[in-house]
């Protein structure tokens, strides 16, 4: 029988003289595959098998705020569309809380399970949740150190619990000195004083014309922690652990002294003990010749004031600057937040300075981003950059679990000091000791 195999093997041979061919001519180049990978053409033709991107996934930020009426306008009507157009992907849906029992409110969410993803919260409250485990800590969040140096530091500071932040600043305030510039005038000068030695020899000359120039509203913090600050005086170590040697340390007990031999003196105003015209009253009345405030005054008179009361930085004390009190809100983010990458989007956006600037012209509320405070649009009114130079320097309250207790203690201490029920060490002492034993409770 012929064999067959030969024809068969010179077909086989052709084949692979064909395929072979084939691989050379188009590999000629050595890396015209590769060229072909990493360098498409204008108009590639996608590959039957190459799947297409996923879409962004649809989400819904739920935002828990207390703005007033005129703030919510602007954040509906011009903040959150801009968000949406940058991140249609992204709901916002806000809701205005009654800030009557909010924070009883906010309790009852955690507990239930529902509260929001983000929130915008009294900065007293922050260390309080956060101690609650009920919020989220954001220091691990992306480009949070970016974001963080781009705050003032005294309103960063209010979030700050256990060793990490629980929030950021989202809107702030401060207290400057305002004065009475027909009053000023009266007694030969057109400048605000810029040291405590300068204040008190002013304070005397009013005095001396039957006027008071320092005006201390309450024994309370907000109204007394500044000048106590200012006169180097401090409630805790720089980490917020140990008020014993700081609080009644020797600086601390020199500045009560100093604000005590002001009121033995004549020189501070009646509302330090609850007395009358109030703070605001004495000054339109040319009684009080200053008074230490917030800028809420400037808000509601307009320019009516431009041209009669000055708001400056309070006076140096001994270490050469200022040092007022933080208020304001935080941003903070729910430990149940069911999209805290997007929740956290949507907090980036809202510290961005365009839209601090937006909510500060629009709003009035003052920003925490330092671009934004001193950009010129808000140079150009009138009151706020005597706040934005104080704020530089303000301190923030101590963010305890405990500070509404702690609070109590120190305005306690400080009433005792005024009204001489109580040596100013021995006061200091005893309120030291016992923020001590709160500041090491822990509501876990």
């Amino acid at each position: 029988m012929k064999n067959s195999w030969a024809p068969r093997l010179f077909i086989f041979l052709l084949i692979v003289t064909v395929f072979f061919t084939a691989c050379s001519n188009s590999n000629s180049n050595g890396n015209a595959a590769e060229t072909t990978t990493t360098k498409p053409s204008a108009s590639p033709s996608k590959s039957s098998t190459e799947p297409e991107p996923e879409p962004a996934k649809q989400v819904t930020i739920e935002f828990w705020h207390a703005y007033g009426e005129g703030e919510e306008k602007v954040l509906l009507d011009e903040v959150i569309p801009s968000f949406t157009e940058k991140y249609p992907n992204i709901k916002i849906n806000p809701t205005r809380m009654p800030t009557e029992n909010l924070k009883q409110q906010v309790i009852t969410a955690v507990v239930g399970g529902v509260a929001p993803d983000v929130m915008r919260m009294d900065l007293i409250w922050v260390a309080e949740f956060a101690d609650q485990k009920a919020l989220l800590p954001l220091d691990k969040m992306f480009e949070f150190d970016t974001i963080k140096a781009e705050l003032f530091p005294g309103p960063m500071q209010t979030n700050y619990y256990d060793g990490q932040y629980y929030g950021v600043p989202l809107d702030t305030n401060t207290k400057v000195n305002i004065y009475n510039k027909a009053e000023m005038n009266a007694l030969g000068t057109t400048e605000p004083p810029r040291t405590i030695d300068e204040f008190v020899e002013l304070a005397r000359k009013a005095k001396a014309a039957e006027k008071t120039l320092i005006t201390i509203g309450g024994t309370n913090n907000w109204d007394m922690l500044p000048w106590f600050w200012t006169l180097g005086g401090r409630i805790t170590d720089d980490t917020f652990q140990n008020a014993e040697g700081f609080f009644n340390s020797e600086a601390s007990v020199k500045a009560m002294e100093t604000v005590l031999s002001w009121y033995d003196e004549g020189l501070i105003s009646p509302p330090i003990l609850g007395g009358e015209p109030g703070t605001w009253e004495g000054l339109e009345q040319g009684k009080y010749v200053s008074i230490n405030d917030g800028p809420w005054f400037f808000g509601i008179k307009g320019e009516a004031v431009k041209d009669v009361m000055i708001p400056a930085k309070m006076p140096y004390g001994p270490d050469g600057e200022s040092h007022s009190i933080v208020g304001g809100q935080d941003m903070v983010m729910f430990a149940g937040a069911k999209n805290p990458d997007e929740a956290w989007t949507f907090t980036q956006f809202m510290l961005s300075e365009e839209i601090q600037t937006l909510m500060a012209v629009k709003a009035g509320v003052m920003p925490t981003n330092m671009k934004s405070a001193k950009s010129e649009q808000l140079q150009g009114v009138y009151y706020l950059p005597a706040y934005v130079a104080e704020l530089e320097t303000a301190f923030a309250r101590t963010p305890s679990a405990q500070w509404g207790q702690i609070e109590v203690l120190i305005g306690d201490a400080f009433e005792k000091i005024i009204r001489k029920a109580s040596p100013v060490k021995e006061a200091l002492d005893q309120a030291a000791k016992e923020i001590d034993v709160l500041l090491k409770q822990k509501n876990l």
